[in-house]
């Protein structure tokens, strides 16, 4: 070979082939493949209700919003709802915060819930025979309810409560979920043909047998009853439990409490009825026994009452009420009325004694138990005391044969206590929020109306629960119990797409809409709504920062990159097809696909 100053060009000889590429198969060169692969999204299966989050804002991208609202309300029948409630585990698990700032998911899922559709969707044909009471009309319960309607059964849903909603009415504050919105949402759910029956309290004032008549059942009748707090110095009128005075609030009253209030706990409760006392004219203090990592309450509604005026108090426990004797005050004209008749006494709560908690010694689990630190007892001057330490369910009522454990109904992962008798929300043990609720209502669906066909003699496949989940790990998903899934998925697997995977250099960095609020002095004062969301055009620029991680959304990079000419587009216009003749196995196209929705593989596999 002569040396480089021999080449008059300065370039060595190399091998050019006469022919094209579509006479020279450069395919026969390759060992490995690359192949479309649709992926999950960390955000769907971080969902505790089951959405296809990724799928939706896709078709926002593509401009689509009825089929996107149409797809959100498949798996959930609450959106409005989740969209101002849910603590948005999607979020937090969402691959964007890796690189910018999160998908304000909750935001884009509200304002689908808010919209209203141009044509009111037809109640659905009762295509199935059987009959299915639903005991309890929280998230749960309507969660449960809806999909069976939209499955084709009769749904009668029984509510012990003057109006449906359970815990969404009755202990989720005006100012963070109006009543308007709940109402539209339940009307949606009546619209596909549920019955709600309210004022019916199955088990006492409706026999249990009457509910036999139905060919199955779900009882999902939440945690009422409120956890007691042991206190040095009596009973007192004045210490009440939190959810009490939420549903009083609910129902209208906006009575005189005082000025200074004190909340004991660190729930979602106890927040709320502080955020509550607040706009009645009080100064609420929160006593913690943790520090503010260790609250259960949602972190941003912590921070919202922060900025509001509230106060907290950590590594603190009440242990003791201070009274004094108190007058009852009356009403001018029956202070007339009652001149010369004695006027009633009664014990007012006047300051709760306190002690400052230090963690002790970890348990066998790891679990650090607070301890008092002797000599720190102190007074915070009170006029209430709420206390919102949880809640446990009312089970009296279930007969025998409706198995539990302590406070909790037994249920498998389909919701099934015992044949034709389903359970789902808090009474079977599982994290007390909004979306968990939901989500166990929809598994219930899937199990009723798998007992129901399988009862019927319909052959039913039986498959791996985990592939109704989202990763496997996820929420039942009830578009993949009906195999009727509305896009187009190549070559899916039910596996999550790590941040890895994706390609950061085909993204630039937009940062993400932030939520709009009222003014701190609107807030102080009114129950009006805290929290407005985005505008419809800021959601939707919202749901553009999607990556849409693990799923091709046809943006061409494969098919520019490819140097073999191997990829195409589908006839279809909705995918991409490869020409393994050409396509070497170079692997280009699956480095440069921004979403991870390509991979390769062993040829011949």
């Amino acid at each position: 070979m002569p040396e480089d100053r021999d080449i008059a060009h300065g370039v060595p000889p190399i091998a050019v082939s006469s022919t094209s590429t579509l006479a020279n198969r450069t395919g026969s060169w390759k060992y490995i493949r690359p192949i479309y692969q649709d992926m999950v999204a960390p955000c769907n299966a971080a969902c505790p209700v089951g959405i296809d989050i990724e799928g939706y804002m896709n078709l926002l991208r593509e401009g689509k919003v009825a089929e996107a609202r149409d797809l959100l309300l498949r798996e959930n029948p609450m959106p409005a709802v989740t969209g101002r409630v849910c603590d948005h585990p999607c979020q937090t698990h969402c691959n964007r915060a890796f690189f910018d700032d999160a998908v304000a998911i909750h935001a884009v899922e509200r304002m689908l819930g808010d919209l209203e559709p141009e044509v009111r969707v037809p109640i659905p044909p009762r295509t199935r025979k059987e009959k299915v009471a639903v005991v309890g009309s929280g998230p749960a319960g309507l969660a449960c309810a809806y999909p069976l309607a939209r499955l084709g059964y009769a749904v009668t849903v029984f509510e012990s409560d003057p109006e449906p909603g359970g815990a969404l009415r009755y202990g989720i504050p005006e100012y963070r979920l109006p009543r308007n919105v709940l109402v539209r949402e339940i009307e949606r759910i009546r619209a596909q043909g549920v019955v709600i029956q309210c004022g019916v309290q199955v088990g006492k004032g409706t026999p249990w047998k009457q509910l036999q008549s139905y060919d199955a059942m779900f009882i999902a009748t939440g945690a009422r009853v409120s956890r007691p707090l042991a206190l040095a110095g009596g009973e007192v009128a004045d210490v009440r439990p939190g959810l009490d005075f939420l549903r009083e609030v609910e129902g209208g009253e906006r009575r005189t409490i005082g000025r200074r209030v004190v909340v004991v706990g660190g729930t979602d409760t106890a927040v709320d009825c502080a955020r509550t006392a607040l706009r009645l004219g009080a100064e609420p203090v929160v006593v913690c026994q943790g520090t503010r990592a260790d609250l259960t309450a949602n972190a941003e509604a912590v921070e919202e009452a922060i900025r509001e005026g509230v106060r907290f108090e950590f590594k603190v426990w009440p242990v003791g009420v201070q009274t004094a004797r108190h007058t009852e005050q009356e009403p001018p004209l029956e202070a007339i009325r009652t001149m010369y008749a004695e006027r009633e006494e009664r014990e007012r709560l006047t300051g709760v004694e306190c002690v400052r908690m230090t963690p002790g010694e970890a348990d066998a689990s790891g679990a650090r138990r607070a301890l008092p630190v002797q000599g720190t007892n102190f007074v915070i001057p009170a006029d209430l005391m709420l206390t919102a330490l949880g809640e446990e369910p009312d089970l009296a009522f279930l007969p025998p044969e409706v198995t539990r454990k302590d406070y909790t109904v037994i249920a498998d992962e389909f919701g099934r206590n015992h044949p034709g008798v389903f359970a789902g929300g808090d009474i079977t043990g599982q994290p007390r929020t909004v979306a968990h609720s939901l989500g166990s209502g929809k598994r219930a669906a899937i199990g009723i109306d798998r007992y129901l066909r399988e009862r019927a003699g319909e052959k039913i496949a039986d498959g791996d629960p985990a592939a109704l989940r989202f990763g496997g790990t996820g929420n039942f998903s009830i578009t993949r119990w009906r195999d009727d899934d509305p896009i187009r998925r190549q070559s899916p697997v039910n596996e999550v797409v790590p941040f890895e995977k994706l390609n950061m250099a085909h993204f630039a960095s937009v940062p993400g809409k932030t939520d709009r609020h009222r003014s701190f002095e609107e807030r102080r004062s009114s129950f009006a709504e805290a929290n407005l969301g985005l505008t419809t055009n800021e959601a939707l620029a919202e749901a553009r920062r999607c990556f849409n991680c693990g799923v091709c959304n046809m943006c061409e990079l494969c098919l520019i990159f490819c140097p073999d000419v191997a990829i195409k587009r589908h006839p279809s216009g909705h995918a991409f097809s490869l020409s393994y003749k050409y396509c070497k196995g170079c692997g280009v196209c699956v480095e440069e696909c921004p979403r991870g929705a390509m991979t390769m593989t062993r040829e011949g596999l």
